[in-house]
């Protein structure tokens, strides 16, 4: 079985498309930058050369007259298209777009282009608007990137004090977190704090990632079940958390996170709730359904009716980022019949 066919049969010339319907790419939604990023990293793990250049391309070719980066491509009916951003709410578009910049740096941190000239101008603009930005998620992610840096970068002790204060400002003794909700994406932020942990052995981002991470396992599940913060009313503090849609993003995320934990404490209650957690994909999860079909495409989300059945590119990319987890982990990386 080829891992990566359907993250294949979702990318073109031009990069991989954001939407699935159903089983099959939805070329009217486009191209968003941090869907390449992230493929990026998971076809440099693959070492899929062809694959890595075209998402790499995409990425050059994105690049604004301000040395930033567009955040979509839409494709025209005469084969060509254009590059534009958000025309919607200002906030929401200034929040999404930086974070699509901290995955966008994380991968080209991550395979190790910055001595390329092609690439130099776009990593030091990114760089430069890092120190602005708030948002954890996009400092977390660029950590992520700055860590694979021959040399400590200035900025890194920048974002990793940012994250340490946002946690020192906001947590209470039954809210053990870096804000005042648990919404998407969340372990990506403990998993930047534990690899800061083992690139640097910091003692604070170690403290910091262990109670945020037992914070997460203990908040997301259900009767023991994983069941991450559904995206239907995500979990504001002294709120309920919502059930649904739960996303792969979040179990994956998860994965990678307990997988770092795992390496920084040797504890093995990391390494079985890595499986655990991995094997939500695969049916471990309060609908008992598994979220990979016969081709290991992973659908979109678990819904109170099952699943989403479209399939599109970050539940695919981001579910393949746990399967290198489980493999690495020696953990089944083909649970029950797949």
């Amino acid at each position: 079985m080829d891992p990566l066919k359907k993250i294949r049969s979702l990318t073109t010339d031009i990069g991989i498309y954001q939407h699935g319907k159903l089983d099959k790419p939805a070329p009217e939604f486009g191209y968003a930058i941090e869907d390449q990023a992230r493929a990026l990293i998971v076809a440099d793990s693959f070492g899929d050369e062809k694959l890595k250049n075209i998402y790499l391309d995409f990425i050059l070719r994105a690049q604004t007259t301000d040395g930033l980066l567009y955040h979509f491509f839409y494709e025209n009916n005469n084969g060509k298209g254009s590059f534009r951003n958000y025309e919607n709410n200002q906030d929401s578009y200034n929040i999404n777009i930086k974070e699509a910049y901290g995955i966008t740096l994380w991968a080209l941190l991550s395979v190790k282009v910055y001595e390329n000239n092609n690439f130099k101008k776009i990593i030091e603009n990114l760089i430069i608007d890092a120190r602005k930005w708030t948002s954890p998620r996009a400092i977390s992610a660029a950590l992520l990137g700055l860590l694979n840096l021959d040399e400590q970068h200035s900025l890194e002790d920048e974002l990793k004090i940012k994250l340490h204060n946002l946690y020192l400002n906001t947590h209470s003794s039954d809210w053990m977190w870096f804000e005042n909700y648990l919404v998407y994406a969340n372990a990506i932020i403990p998993w930047a704090l534990w690899e800061v942990y083992l690139r640097r052995k910091c003692k604070t981002s170690f403290e910091i990632a262990e109670k945020t991470t037992r914070f997460l396992i203990k908040e997301c599940q259900e009767n023991g079940i994983p069941a991450p913060v559904g995206n239907k009313g995500w979990y504001f503090r002294d709120g309920e958390k919502a059930l649904y849609d739960q996303q792969p993003i979040d179990a994956a995320y998860m994965v990678c996170c307990l997988e770092k934990a795992y390496y920084a404490t040797k504890d093995d209650l990391y390494k079985d709730q890595a499986e655990n957690w991995y094997r939500w994909f695969f049916g471990n999860n309060i609908n008992g359904i598994s979220l990979v079909d016969e081709n290991f495409a992973c659908y979109d989300g678990l819904t109170p009716e099952g699943v989403n059945l479209n399939q599109g590119a970050e539940s695919n990319i981001c579910f393949l980022m746990a399967f290198l987890v489980a493999k690495r982990l020696g953990i089944s990386a083909y649970p029950g019949n797949q």
